[in-house]
């Protein structure tokens, strides 16, 4: 009886040949991609830029991360050497990375965020364009696009001019947002009155900013009224949404805000 060796050929009584090693080869040229695609990855970012620029020392950025970064330093970001402001758009390296990303080359976390983002940015030009052509709405989400930047002067400006064109245009929702940008720059009493129309109007969150003010008081505007702000809380909990588009409906933050001030002040009378 013949014994065999695990792995041994038991009809020719030798070590099989080593099968091709094709997986090996993919695995190795899988890592080379991955090495020269991190070449390309925003030193600030560190992910795949959607807008890429060459700056002046030579390396590719995400536009409106090195943008931000020549308003606080005139330096490098890689080299810390002084370095100028002058920004190259670099049209090959988006036209080859989507290229990479679309033929699954680049693929994983990198390709996901990058697509993502690319899907935000034609969405946000599509707001643009919905918004140019006077639709109240766009207006107000191309605004949000821009919000959340508050170390970027440019995106902040851009979200309070696009609030405060939706609240010209009658969207209640934009007006609630430009009344908080009014609030963010130190225009209390302004924000005030916004809140308070938008609030009148139905929009919850406004009322939940009304029931704050009645609940805190403003010296010099409005004074302290915790009845009052139970019942902009009530209110906020009551909102719907109107056929004429005014209103909207609390979010779960709306909700919990409320229930919040509610529960806290369950003894003042509405």
């Amino acid at each position: 009886r013949t014994f065999e060796r695990p792995g041994q050929d038991a009809a020719a009584g030798r070590m099989p040949p080593k099968k091709d090693s094709a997986a090996t080869s993919n695995k190795l040229l899988r890592s080379a991609i991955d090495k020269g695609v991190d070449e390309f990855l925003c030193p600030i970012t560190q992910e795949l830029p959607v807008d890429p620029v060459m700056a002046e020392d030579g390396h590719v950025y995400e536009r409106t991360a090195i943008g931000q970064w020549l308003q606080r330093s005139g330096k490098s970001p890689v080299t810390n050497l002084e370095m100028g402001q002058k920004l190259l758009d670099a049209k090959q390296v988006r036209s080859m990375l989507a290229t990479m990303v679309k033929s699954g080359a680049i693929s994983g976390d990198k390709a996901d965020k990058w697509q993502e983002r690319l899907k935000a940015e034609d969405q946000a030009r599509e707001w643009q364009r919905e918004a140019e052509g006077g639709d109240a709405r766009a207006m107000c989400k191309l605004g949000a696009s821009h919000d959340g930047a508050d170390d970027d002067s440019e995106a902040v400006g851009k979200a309070r001019m696009w609030y405060q064109r939706s609240a010209q245009h009658g969207y209640n929702r934009g007006l609630t947002n430009y009344a908080n940008k009014l609030h963010n720059s130190g225009e209390k009493g302004h924000a005030a009155l916004h809140w308070m129309e938008a609030a009148t109007r139905g929009d919850a969150w406004a009322c939940i900013q009304v029931a704050g003010l009645y609940s805190r008081g403003i010296s010099g505007y409005l004074a302290q009224d915790k009845e009052l702000a139970k019942r902009w809380c009530l209110k906020a909990l009551a909102c719907k949404l109107k056929d004429d588009g005014d209103g909207a409906l609390p979010d779960e933050d709306d909700e919990a805000k409320a229930n919040a001030w509610l529960d806290a002040n369950a003894d003042v009378a509405a």
